[in-house]
């Protein structure tokens, strides 16, 4: 039987809601707890509706230090590439540019 005190994919645990919330400790939850893909895609979205475009490195500045403090710079990478590619192929923006100089 499970006892669900810890949360997370292996090597990246964190302790889960339950045991955050009786530990006094639910900053450092949700600091840990990624949101869901739809509030990074939001952020991106408004983001373009007030700037008609924006860089990738932009994005980058935008979605950062929003994802899951126990992501390393690889893994933010692959988040922010996959929620560009999402909003691509939800017709939500276009891609101009290479990957460098994209807009």
């Amino acid at each position: 039987m499970s006892k669900k005190l810890i949360e997370g994919r292996k090597p990246n645990y964190f302790i889960s809601l339950h045991v955050a919330q009786k530990a006094g400790d639910k900053a450092s939850y949700s600091k840990n707890k990624a949101f869901d893909n739809q509030y990074y895609r939001d952020l991106i979205l408004k983001a373009l509706s007030q700037h008609i475009t924006i860089s990738r490195k932009d994005i980058d500045e935008l979605v950062w230090n929003k994802l899951p403090e126990w992501m390393t710079d690889e893994p933010r990478k692959r988040k922010v590439n996959n929620l560009i590619t999402e909003l691509k192929n939800l017709y939500k923006i276009v891609k101009k540019g290479s990957f460098k100089y994209s807009m």
